[in-house]
C-alpha cells in the first residue's frame, strides 16, 4: 500500500512537472495568427494583435498588446476577463474589459460582425484609460470612461445605446466651435439617452457645471440649471448645430461670461437663461436676463447696462438701460427676424458722443421707430462726405416707418421735433435751431425750422411729396445774413462780405429746374466781393465809344474787371419764377459810383438773358449791356444809345442813385474826366 502510494505521488509529480515543462515550452503567440485568421473569416473584424498572453490554466483572462481592427480603432493593450461563456448559448458574461491607450476613428467605425456563438455580449465592468475618439471635426483625448452593468449586444443586434452606470474623465475635447477641458462627469445611459447628473469642466477657459442630457433619437443637446463662470466664448461667422439637432438650456446662470463673433461681442455678463431652445440655423427661443460690463454690435456700444431678453420664432424682444457713448440709454427694442424689421418700441438717449465713422451701415430692411427721444446729444462725423457736427442736439420721433428707401407713417400722430444748440457744416454753422414736422400718406410738412444762420435769422417752412416727382414747397426768410461766412465755407476763388435778406416761396420738384414757380427776393447792403472792379469797368466803357452795338469778348471783360475789387452799397434782386426762369425785372445794384439795373431771365438750369443799364441820376440808360448764354461763358455785347431830351426813364426802382456818382450825362461827364 505504501509502495502503491509512492507510485501516485510520483507520476502526480510527474505530470505536474511535465504539464509546467510543457506551459514554459509551449508559445501561446504560435495560437495567435490560426486564431486571427479564423476570427478575421468568420467576423469581418479587421483584427491584428502584436502580442498576447494567454495562460491555458486560467483559460478567461487574456491579455493582448498592439491592438488595431481596420483603420478606425487601435490600442495598445487590451485586457479581457470572462465571467462566463457559453457558446452553445450564444451568451458571453465579461467581467472585465480593459482599453489601454486606445484610438477610435467614429467617421470610420463600424459594427462588428460576429458569430451566433457572440449573440448576446453582457459586460459588468469596462474601463479605458487615455482614449481617443475623431470624427466629423471633433476630437478628445485623454478619456477615462468607466461602463457598468452594459450589455452592447442583444439577439445578434448592436445595441451601443443599451442602459448602464458610468463615470468619465477627458482630458481635452475641441471642435471648432467647442473647447471643453478637465471634464468629470457621472450618470448613465438609459433608453438611448446620456445621462449625466453632475458634469464639471473648463470651457472655453472659464468653468462649467450642470446636468448634461444627451438624447441621439429626439436629436437633443439639453443643459439643466448649467452654471458658466469667466467663460470666453467664442463663435464664428455661422456657429450651427448638427442638422436636426437642438440645444436646450434650463435656467443657465451667467457670471463673467465673455461672448465674441465676428459682428457681436459682449464681456463681463452676468444674470440667467432660462428656457433656451436653439435650432442651430434661426435664432434661439427663450428668456433671461443679465448685465455685462459692455457690449457692441457694429458701430454700436454699450456700457455698465442691463438686459432683459425675450426670443421666440417670429420675435426676438429686449429691453435694456445702461450707459452708451458717454451718456445714459434705455430702450425697449424688437426684432422680427422673418421680416428684417426692428422696432423701437421705446428708445431715449441722454447725454450722449455720438461719432459717426465712413464705413458705418445701416443693413435693416425695415425700421418702425414708436417713440424716440434724444436730449443733450453731441454729434461728430469723421466722414469727410459728411463734415458735420452738432452740440446739445435734442430729437423726439414718434410713429415714423423706414422701407423700400421711404420714410412713411404709422399713425396720424407721425412727426419729428427737436432742437440744436450748435451745429457745423465745414465751416458754416447754425445756432439755437428749432424744428417740427410731420409725415402724412403723401408727404412731408415741414411747420417750422428756425435757426441763427451767418450771424442772422432763418425761419423755414414748407412740404415735400413722399414719392417722386417729390413735388416740393418752401417758404423761406432770412434776415441779416453775413455773407463773409458763406465765403469761407465756399472757400469761393474770389472772396465776398455783406449783409443780406432773403424772401423764397417756391413750389417745384428736387431735380428739375424747369418746374420750380413762385417768387424770389434777395435785398443785399454794403457788399463787398474781390476782383469785380465793377466801377472801374463801367468808367472806362462809358468812356469808349459805343454809338452802334458792339460785341465784346466776355472771357477779356471778366480779367478786366479782376485788376480791382467791388464794394455794393445796395442790392435789390427781385422777381417771379416761372417754369425755372427768375424774372428780374425792376432789379438793380448799386455800387460807389454807378447804378446797375437789371432786366431779363436767371434761368435755373444755369444760363443768362440779361439786359443791364448804366443809369444816369435821371433813371435814363447810358451804357447798355446784353449778357446771353450759359453763365460761365455768356455773350456780351455794349451799345450807348442816343438820349432824347428828356429822356425817358429805364429805371424807377427803390434803389438810389449813388451819392457819388457823376450829375446829368454819364457819357459826357466820363470824358470829361482827367485821364487816370
Amino acid at each position: 500500500m505504501k509502495k502503491l502510494a509512492r507510485r501516485g505521488l510520483t507520476g502526480l509529480l510527474v505530470l505536474l512537472l511535465g504539464g509546467w515543462l510543457l506551459l514554459n515550452v509551449l508559445d501561446v503567440n504560435q495560437l495567435k495568427k490560426p486564431v486571427l485568421t479564423w476570427l478575421n473569416e468568420n467576423t469581418e473584424l479587421g483584427l491584428s494583435v502584436g502580442r498576447l498572453e494567454f495562460n491555458p490554466l486560467s483559460p478567461y483572462k487574456l491579455l493582448a498588446e498592439d491592438v488595431r481592427l481596420g483603420d478606425w480603432f487601435s490600442a495598445r493593450q487590451i485586457y479581457l476577463e470572462l465571467e462566463q461563456l457559453a457558446p452553445l448559448a450564444g451568451r458571453t458574461e465579461v467581467a472585465i474589459l480593459d482599453i489601454i491607450d486606445g484610438r477610435l476613428n467614429l467617421e470610420r467605425a463600424q459594427a462588428p460582425a460576429l458569430p451566433a456563438s457572440l449573440a448576446d455580449i453582457h459586460i459588468q465592468e469596462l474601463n479605458t484609460k487615455n482614449l481617443a475618439l475623431a470624427g466629423q471635426g471633433w476630437e478628445a483625448g485623454g478619456i477615462e470612461l468607466r461602463l457598468r452593468d452594459w450589455q452592447p449586444r442583444r439577439q445578434g443586434q448592436w445595441q451601443w445605446e443599451a442602459d448602464a452606470r458610468l463615470s468619465v474623465r477627458l482630458r481635452q475635447l475641441s471642435h471648432p466651435a467647442l473647447e471643453l477641458a478637465q471634464l468629470d462627469a457621472g450618470g448613465q445611459l438609459r433608453q438611448g439617452r446620456l445621462e449625466l447628473d453632475d458634469v464639471r469642466g473648463r470651457l472655453f477657459g472659464g468653468l462649467v457645471s450642470g446636468r448634461l442630457v444627451l438624447d441621439p433619437r429626439q436629436r437633443e443637446l439639453r443643459l439643466e440649471r448649467p452654471q458658466f463662470s469667466q467663460v470666453r466664448l467664442q463663435l464664428g461667422e455661422s456657429p450651427a448645430l448638427p442638422d436636426g439637432w437642438r440645444l436646450l438650456l434650463n435656467r443657465a446662470a451667467l457670471d463673467d461670461v465673455s461672448l465674441t463673433t465676428p459682428r457681436l461681442t459682449v464681456n463681463g455678463m452676468r444674470g440667467e437663461l432660462r428656457d433656451l431652445e436653439w435650432n442651430g440655423r434661426s435664432l434661439p427661443e427663450g428668456r433671461g436676463n443679465w448685465q455685462a460690463d459692455e457690449a457692441t454690435l457694429d458701430w454700436l456700444r454699450l456700457d455698465q447696462h442691463r438686459l432683459h431678453w425675450l426670443g421666440d420664432g417670429e420675435r426676438q424682444g429686449m429691453r435694456l438701460n445702461g450707459q452708451a457713448w458717454e451718456g445714459s440709454i434705455e430702450a425697449e427694442l424688437g426684432w422680427y427676424p422673418g421680416q428684417g424689421r426692428l422696432d423701437i418700441d421705446e428708445l431715449q438717449l441722454a447725454g450722449n458722443k455720438l461719432v459717426w465713422q465712413p464705413d458705418i451701415t445701416w443693413s435693416l430692411p425695415e425700421v418702425r421707430i414708436h417713440k424716440l427721444n434724444l436730449s443733450r446729444t453731441e454729434l461728430l462725423s469723421l466722414d469727410d462726405t459728411l463734415p458735420l457736427s452738432l452740440l446739445d442736439g435734442n430729437l423726439f420721433i414718434t410713429d415714423l416707418a423706414w422701407s423700400a428707401g421711404l420714410w412713411r407713417p404709422l399713425s396720424e400722430q407721425a412727426r419729428l421735433e427737436g432742437s440744436i444748440g450748435d451745429l457745423a457744416w465745414n465751416s458754416l454753422i447754425a445756432r439755437q435751431a428749432a424744428f417740427s414736422a410731420r409725415l402724412t400718406d403723401e408727404q412731408w410738412l415741414l411747420d417750422t425750422l428756425t435757426a441763427d444762420w451767418l450771424d442772422g435769422h432763418l425761419t423755414l417752412s414748407g412740404s415735400m411729396a413722399s414719392y417722386a416727382p417729390h413735388t416740393a414747397h418752401l417758404e423761406l426768410t432770412g434776415q441779416n445774413w453775413q455773407l463773409r461766412h458763406l465765403s469761407n465755407w465756399l472757400r469761393a476763388g474770389q472772396g465776398f462780405a455783406g449783409d443780406i435778406d432773403i424772401r423764397a416761396s417756391l413750389t417745384g420738384e428736387p431735380g428739375t429746374p424747369a418746374s420750380w414757380q413762385g417768387e424770389l427776393t434777395l435785398d443785399g447792403r454794403d457788399i463787398f466781393v474781390e476782383q469785380l472792379g465793377l466801377d472801374a469797368w463801367l468808367r472806362n466803357r462809358l468812356g469808349e465809344d459805343y454809338a452802334t452795338p458792339k460785341q465784346v469778348d466776355a472771357a477779356l471783360a471778366a480779367l478786366d474787371m479782376r485788376q480791382n475789387d467791388g464794394f455794393l452799397y445796395r442790392l435789390d434782386l427781385h422777381g417771379p419764377v416761372r417754369d425755372g426762369r427768375w424774372r428780374l425785372n425792376g432789379s438793380a445794384v448799386q455800387s460807389v459810383r454807378h447804378l446797375l439795373a437789371l432786366r431779363g431771365e436767371v434761368n435755373l438750369s444755369g444760363s443768362l438773358d440779361l439786359d443791364l443799364g448804366a443809369i444816369n441820376d435821371a433813371g435814363c440808360r447810358e451804357l447798355a449791356i446784353r449778357l446771353a448764354g450759359d453763365w460761365h461763358a455768356p455773350r456780351l455785347r455794349l451799345h450807348q444809345p442816343a438820349l432824347p431830351r428828356p429822356c425817358r426813364p429805364w429805371y424807377s426802382g427803390p434803389v438810389p442813385y449813388p451819392a457819388a456818382g457823376l450829375p446829368g450825362n454819364l457819357v459826357e461827364a466820363v470824358r470829361a474826366l482827367p485821364a487816370p
